[in-house]
């Protein structure tokens, strides 16, 4: 073997790998780099890198000498910066980690309530990790794990499996909701990807949301790991079998960089992936898969679930906003409500001398808007509704059934429609019947006071589903003046949870054409 003089660092070759160790600091520091055979493909500082390869026992190597610049003190900021999308904005879902190392990233997700499972092959990084974060473990043999062992926290939030990441599977852990990868698809060798990309599927769940870190720069350079994955390479890597988002690239580069790894350039990129999907099927915003088009009953199950984040605690502020114009001001009007679940603007329409029909899919929050305001109602089946029944109480009725098959010729026209969250909440197919239902219902000289929320639908899955300015021209224009009376900011918690990044609210006034 013949050798050149470098600077800064020399590779040694061992019967298992290459790895590359620093021996001393300064412009005078020499590195010894061996010429590797053409076979090999292995070159430093201009030179590809592509077969060069690590096994468990370099890593554990690694940790033995304390080689490990990969790991960081602080908890990253794209996890923090990202958490809510790639849990979906939910708590208590269970996170895997692989290649785990002693990541202080694990001991925060557990403080944010989720429960996390990490999978490295070194034992000193598991115990590192435990005592360094103030944890004592309970430590057992694995029986189905090779050689593993499992460290476990006392409340059961973080477990870390000590095997080679290639034997771990779903069988051991079952599946994950979420992935959290700041350093394993960069540090495995690029001819393991296929196996480690067909792992992480068979770990994750159909709904599950991956979030991956990864670096981009001149790898003739510095020989990796990390290796250098561009978005285009993730596309390549993952595209097959998952969805993949880029969500933010920076400029990652640091001294260090700098000084050991002579690079001028650096790039960090956030990826969020995720499963394909099934032809006609959605994840909603409770993380579960759902057909995409949903029936009555889907939103029965809905509320059986208590999947009602559309639901609010008050009174609509559009509503006592803009009341005059929807009544015309008139004290004493027939006000429809489509899809009205149990919104609490129907009592306040109520206390206004109103009177108010709904018509709501589900049976659940028919029941329980009576029941929370005390009206005791008589129900009654509704002929030409299949399978309708009316709730009645003093000045409130309630149609509970399909939507569609509410007519005018059942209960009459209106003074008045009030739409807060149904057009927003139908399947998009059916937008057309909708929208000639309520205008259908509207008397010649009736109001429709009409909210929408406007956001990229290739974000988020409605409902409730974006529906922009020129939709609702699309849809009403032909029959009805539409007059705009607002637009806001429509951004709450609990849509910045559910993966919303901008949200418009807008009011419409919309009235039948002579």
């Amino acid at each position: 073997m013949s050798w050149c003089i470098t600077r800064s660092c020399y590779l040694v070759l061992t019967s298992r790998a290459i790895t590359r160790r620093q021996i001393c600091a300064g412009p005078t520091s020499l590195s010894l780099v061996p010429k590797f055979s053409v076979q090999s493909s292995l070159q430093w500082r201009g030179i590809s890198t592509a077969n060069l390869s690590m096994s468990p026992e370099d890593w554990n190597t690694r940790w033995t000498e304390g080689r490990i610049g990969f790991h960081r003190t602080e908890v990253n900021p794209y996890l923090k910066k990202f958490e809510d999308k790639m849990t979906r904005g939910r708590s208590k879902v269970k996170v895997f980690v692989p290649l785990c190392g002693k990541s202080v990233d694990m001991k925060w997700l557990a403080d944010q309530d989720h429960t996390v499972v990490g999978v490295d092959c070194s034992v000193q990084a598991a115990e590192a990790f435990f005592k360094e974060s103030s944890l004592i473990p309970t430590i057992s043999d694995v029986t189905n794990l090779k050689r593993g062992k499992l460290f476990k926290s006392q409340d059961g939030r973080i477990s870390l499996y000590v095997c080679d990441l290639y034997d771990f599977s779903s069988d051991v852990e079952g599946e994950f909701d979420a992935v959290w990868d700041r350093g394993a698809l960069v540090a495995i060798n690029s001819t393991d990807r296929k196996r480690y990309v067909d792992l992480i599927l068979s770990l994750m769940k159909l709904s599950g949301c991956y979030l991956l870190d990864t670096l981009e720069y001149d790898q003739s350079k510095h020989a990796p790991p990390p290796h250098s994955i561009p978005p285009s390479g993730v596309q390549d890597i993952y595209g097959g079998k998952f969805d993949v988002r880029l969500l933010e690239t920076a400029d990652g580069l640091t001294e260090r960089h700098k000084m050991e790894w002579g690079l001028s350039s650096l790039h960090e990129h956030l990826h969020l992936i995720t499963p394909k999907l099934p032809e006609g099927k959605v994840v909603n915003k409770y993380g579960e898969v759902e057909k995409q088009h949903l029936t009555p009953e889907d939103w029965q199950v809905r509320w059986g679930k208590g999947h009602t984040g559309f639901h609010k605690s008050d009174v609509s502020g559009s509503l006592q906003t803009y009341i005059g114009e929807l009544t015309g001001g008139r004290s004493e009007v027939r006000v429809l409500l489509p899809l009205c679940g149990k919104t609490l603007d129907i009592k306040w329409l109520l206390d206004q001398g109103h009177t108010v029909v709904g018509v709501e899919f589900a049976q659940q929050p028919v029941e329980e808007l009576f029941q929370e305001n005390n009206m005791t109602p008589t129900v009654s089946d509704v002929p030409g509704m299949p399978g309708g029944k009316l709730y009645q109480a003093g000045k409130l009725s309630v149609y509970c059934g399909d939507f569609f098959n509410f007519t005018s010729e059942i209960a009459g026209q209106f003074d008045a429609v009030w739409d807060k969250a149904s057009l927003i909440a139908i399947n998009v197919a059916d937008r057309e019947r909708y929208a000639a239902s309520i205008t259908s219902f509207l008397k010649p000289d009736g109001h429709y006071l009409l909210e929408t929320l406007e956001y990229d639908q290739s974000q988020v899955n409605g409902p409730p589903y974006s529906v922009p300015g020129q939709v609702v021209e699309q849809l009403y224009g032909a029959k009805c003046n539409i007059q705009h009376l607002e637009t806001g900011d429509g951004m709450t918690d609990r849509y910045r949870k559910w993966g919303f990044e901008c949200l418009t609210r807008n009011v419409q006034l919309l009235s039948l054409k002579p």
